[in-house]
C-alpha cells in the first residue's frame, strides 16, 4: 500500500484526485496539504475537510499551506473554471472563515518522520507548500521516498499563457526550486494530462453506480468542468483530470505512462516565457542520470487511464 501525502489547491479536478485517493485500496493517504490556487487557501481548505467528511474519513488532517506565490504578489484565481468556492456548482456548508490565519507544518513534518522513507507526495497545485517545506525542514524531507508533480508542458503548449502550464505559472519560482532541487521526481505534464479525460457517457456510468455522498458529487462538478472546458477547448470530448493523472503516476500502472529522463527548469524571471518548462527534447539528447534529473511522462494509455479510474471510482470502498 502506498502512504500518500496529497498537496492540493481543491478545485474540481483535486477534488477527483482525492475521491480517487480515498476510495483506492492500493493507497493510504496519511493527510491532505491544502494552498492557495484554484481558488484561496482558506477554500481549498474547507473543501478538503468537506471532502473527507463526505467520505466518513474526518481522520485524515488537513494541513494548511501557502496564501500566496514565493515572489510575494498577488495570486490570481479561477473561479470561471472552478466556480466560486471551488467545487463548481457545490457550495459546501461549512465557513471558510474558519480556516483564516493558520499553518502548521510541523504536522507535516510529523507524518513523514513517522514514516521514513514510506511517503509519497503528489503535488498537484502550485509547488509552494511543497518548496517551504523542504526549505523549512531540508532534513525530514529527505526521509520522503518519491514526489510526483501535476505541472508543465514540454512539447505541447501551455494552457495558462502558450508556454506555460498554470501550476507552473502560479508560482515559477518554487515550481523551478522544486524541478532543480528534490530527488526522485516525476513530472506529469500537460503532454500527457490534456490527453487523460472521461466523457460524459462514462461519467454517467459511474453517476449509475454512486452510492454515496462523495460519491455522489462527482457528476454534478464534472459537468460544471465539462461545460467550461466546452469554452475553453470547443470541441473536447470530456473533461482531463489532470490531477488525477499525476496521482495515479504514484500507482506505478503498468503501462499507463512512458517516461523520459530530463534535467528541468522553470522560467521564473521576464515576461514572454514566465512559467515555461525547460527540458532538451531535441533529436540525439538522451536520458539523464544524477539527482537532479526528472522522470517526465510523455504519453499516456488512455484506455488504461478510463479503465483504472472506472474500475476505482465505481468500488464499493
Amino acid at each position: 500500500m502506498k502512504k500518500v501525502i496529497l498537496f492540493a489547491d481543491t478545485g474540481i479536478d483535486d477534488s477527483i484526485a482525492l475521491t480517487y485517493a480515498l476510495k483506492n485500496p492500493e493507497i493510504d493517504l496519511l493527510g491532505v496539504v491544502s494552498g492557495f490556487g484554484n481558488v484561496d487557501r482558506e477554500k481549498t481548505f474547507r473543501n478538503a475537510e468537506y471532502l473527507l467528511e463526505l467520505a466518513g474519513r474526518t481522520d485524515i488532517p488537513v494541513i494548511a499551506g501557502a496564501t500566496r506565490p514565493l515572489s510575494g504578489a498577488e495570486p490570481v484565481f479561477y473561479p470561471d473554471i472552478h466556480g466560486i468556492e471551488g467545487l463548481g456548482p457545490i457550495d459546501p456548508p461549512i465557513p471558510e472563515e474558519r480556516y483564516e490565519n493558520r499553518t502548521n507544518f510541523s504536522k507535516l513534518f510529523k507524518l513523514i518522520k513517522n514514516n521514513p522513507n514510506e511517503v509519497i507526495i503528489v503535488n498537484v497545485g502550485r509547488c509552494t507548500s511543497l518548496a517551504i517545506a523542504h526549505y523549512l525542514s531540508p532534513e525530514v524531507m529527505e526521509d520522503v521516498k518519491e514526489t510526483f508533480l501535476m505541472g508543465g508542458a514540454f512539447l505541447e503548449p501551455g494552457n495558462e499563457t502558450a508556454v506555460a502550464e498554470a501550476n507552473f505559472y502560479g508560482d515559477p519560482i518554487a515550481a523551478n526550486y522544486v524541478c532543480q532541487n528534490v530527488v526522485n521526481l516525476t513530472i506529469v505534464p500537460l503532454d500527457v494530462t490534456r490527453e487523460a479525460i472521461l466523457t460524459p457517457e462514462v461519467i454517467n456510468l459511474i453517476d449509475n453506480r454512486s452510492d454515496s455522498p462523495l460519491e455522489e458529487i462527482i457528476k454534478p462538478i464534472l459537468d460544471f468542468y465539462y461545460e467550461v472546458y466546452q469554452q475553453l477547448e470547443p470541441g473536447i470530448a470530456g473533461t482531463p483530470l489532470h490531477d488525477l493523472a499525476a496521482l495515479m503516476a504514484a500507482l506505478d500502472i503498468s503501462g499507463l505512462y512512458e517516461y523520459r529522463k530530463r534535467e528541468v527548469r522553470v522560467e521564473h524571471r521576464g515576461d514572454f516565457a514566465y512559467g515555461e518548462s525547460i527540458a532538451d527534447f531535441r533529436p540525439g539528447s538522451t536520458d539523464c542520470y544524477g539527482p537532479n534529473c526528472a522522470r517526465i511522462a510523455m504519453t499516456i494509455n488512455y484506455d488504461i487511464f478510463v479503465s483504472n479510474v472506472f474500475d476505482i471510482l465505481t468500488n464499493n470502498r
